[in-house]
């Protein structure tokens, strides 16, 4: 099934000029361009309707083209839905989705992220889940994705659409936390917006993506604080193991504070004794002591000496 999958994406008819047709998936094509000129397209109801009086529509109009193979023009990003229809009652036959993808233009349907990602993919530990995530340009009131697949040495990954269309989870069923991964993950990612059609694509293994969740703080008194791996690490930790950032900052600052009176050190302890008499924060995060990838997101406790409040 993958291998078919794989294949069908990879077919391109060339058209004229610098234009290709490309099968998507079922009824929705994709029309490369590498400008905004006008396109021939060819459109073809079906096989079984040979003979028949086939009327054609565009968007829900009608055109003047008929029969059951057309050739349509697609002019700029101004692709189009058509549908062929019996020309006596008008009965639905068939539909096919064309979709303008302009090559090598700016990406306009998706936003990078702070990281210059449009897709960003990470995984809370190593039981083979992970999550892609994008950013629709808020001007992009059309959107929709059309169509995504994770593939790793030819095998497709499960992978399930968010219900918000705004990323994927994906569960690599045959992935073996205790080995080297030999190959990496293929995502491929088409999204629109109207007719507009753009391609996104991640490589990556899953030990280059792993970030931890926030490190639970279990204990702190007289300025002692003890903390645990997240809940959704994977364990043994013997084998899993954690490193830790520890850092103090003056108490008015956030934990990405870098100015002065910044205490700060690297361990794999999971306790830590502040030494100061002033309020301040106490911050504390995690990543893989082997991989040294992605820290998790900080937690933290801000001491005001007599009293305190917290948020992890």
């Amino acid at each position: 099934m993958s291998k078919i999958v794989f294949f069908i994406l990879q077919a391109v008819l060339q058209l004229a000029g610098s234009t290709s047709l490309r099968i998507l998936k079922s009824n929705v094509v994709a029309l490369d361009v590498s400008d905004l000129s006008s396109s021939e397209v060819s459109l073809h109801c079906g096989e079984q309707y040979e003979g028949e009086q086939i009327h054609w529509e565009r968007n829900e109009r009608s055109i003047p083209e008929t029969g059951n193979r057309i050739t349509v023009t697609i002019d700029g990003l101004r692709g189009g839905n058509f549908t062929c229809h019996r020309a006596d009652n008008r009965d639905l036959l068939n539909y096919t989705l064309v979709l303008v993808h302009p090559v090598n233009f700016p990406k306009g349907v998706l936003t990078q992220s702070t990281h210059k990602e449009f897709v960003s993919c990470f995984a809370r530990n190593y039981n083979g889940q992970f999550h892609c995530s994008w950013k629709w340009h808020q001007e992009r009131k059309e959107r929709a994705v059309v169509y995504f697949a994770a593939i790793r040495n030819s095998s497709l990954i499960n992978c399930t659409l968010d219900s918000n269309i705004s990323g994927l989870t994906c569960m690599d069923e045959d992935y073996c936390p205790y080995s080297e991964e030999p190959r990496s993950i293929y995502l491929t990612l088409f999204v629109r917006n109207m007719y507009r059609l753009e391609e996104h694509q991640r490589t990556f293994i899953i030990r280059d993506i792993v970030q931890p969740d926030k490190v639970n703080i279990t204990k702190f008194h007289d300025d002692v604080f003890e903390w645990r791996p997240p809940g959704t690490w994977s364990f043994p930790c013997s084998f899993f193991s954690l490193s830790y950032e520890v850092k103090v900052v003056p108490n008015s600052h956030s934990c990405d504070y870098t100015g002065n009176r910044v205490e700060k050190m690297e361990t794999t302890e999971n306790h830590y004794k502040v030494n100061i008499k002033k309020p301040y924060t106490f911050c504390v995060r995690a990543q893989d002591a082997f991989t040294k990838t992605r820290w998790s997101d900080w937690s933290h406790h801000h001491i005001r000496k007599h009293q305190h409040t917290s948020e992890q």
